[in-house]
């Protein structure tokens, strides 16, 4: 598949955030990518789109139309044309490749201005490099966040669900698990109907993998952290010369919910789910994946 490239190093329109050593491996478009500098974990920020799609209007700049007028963090986006309303019978792509060793968080800023149920956008999964394609609400691998449900199809891409109508700036979330050259592919797709409409437009993406961390196996042996999952309580013990000075829980965003010095922690105020927990001690730092799993 022949590709145009969108790089945006220079836009100031991607983020690439790590959570302790755990990070995203590589953003980039070949299926694997030969030769690539999958342990620099600090570049390769780039979206594709399929230039073999007639007309593909996704465009990096300013917007410049009637409901898609300013950038979410100006003044830079990725949209349906900066300029014109989408055309008729058209289905443009991006896509990005995203390898990563541990819980991966992915959100985005978008807009929509479509015809509800006729034109609108969907984000599909592959893992098999782009050979099969899964509709993302389908993939029971994947957590979504103010995601579309199944039932809101779009007729011109072929009933698929997605997005459509008319919605301001939304802060849509994907959370998944160890991503193998996992591709995301976002389609906006139009029928014959001319509606002078904008289309849908993105910003501010955020890669962030958050997780264990590369640790000394040593340390880690140390720590136990039981009962994982816990319904009410969870207990941290360490072997007489590995003395606790601090802990912390983040969720999958990364954000700090609380801190204590206390090697016994109530959960109960915690909603179900998985969480990071980071463990201060006089030898380094332990980070552990818990779950919270009341009855």
């Amino acid at each position: 598949m022949k590709k145009g490239l969108l790089t945006l190093i220079l836009l100031g329109f991607v983020k690439l955030f790590a959570f302790g050593q755990d990070t995203i491996y590589s953003i980039a478009y070949n299926f694997p990518q030969p030769n690539s500098n999958f342990e620099d974990r600090d570049t390769s920020n780039y979206f594709y789109v399929d230039t073999n799609q007639l007309n593909n209007i996704w465009q990096i700049g300013n917007p410049s139309k009637s409901f898609f007028d300013i950038a979410y963090s100006a003044p830079l986006a990725l949209l349906t044309d900066t300029i014109n309303t989408y055309p008729v019978n058209n289905v443009s792509s991006f896509e990005l490749v995203i390898r990563s060793d541990d819980a991966t968080h992915i959100s985005f800023w978008h807009k929509i201005n479509s015809d509800t149920l006729a034109d609108g956008g969907i984000v599909e999964i592959s893992s098999d490099g782009g050979v099969t394609w899964t509709n993302i609400v389908n993939a029971p691998q994947f957590t979504l966040e103010n995601f579309y449900e199944s039932s809101s199809i779009i007729s011109s891409n072929s009933n698929k669900p997605g997005f459509s109508g008319t919605k301001e700036w939304t802060k849509s979330q994907i959370l998944g698990y160890a991503l193998n050259y996992v591709r995301f592919r976002f389609t906006f797709s139009s029928d014959n109907i001319e509606t002078n409409k904008d289309g849908w437009m993105f910003d501010d993406f955020e890669f962030n993998c958050l997780g264990t961390g590369i640790e000394s196996t040593v340390l880690s042996n140390k720590i136990r952290v039981f009962p994982n999952p816990n319904s009410t309580y969870l207990n941290i013990e360490t072997e007489n010369e590995t003395i606790i000075s601090r802990i912390k829980v983040f969720d999958l965003n990364g954000s700090l919910l609380f801190t204590t010095e206390n090697s016994s922690i109530l959960t109960s105020s915690l909603n179900n789910g998985m969480y990071i927990l980071e463990v201060e001690t006089n030898q380094g730092i332990v980070r552990r994946k818990i779950i919270k799993n009341a009855p």
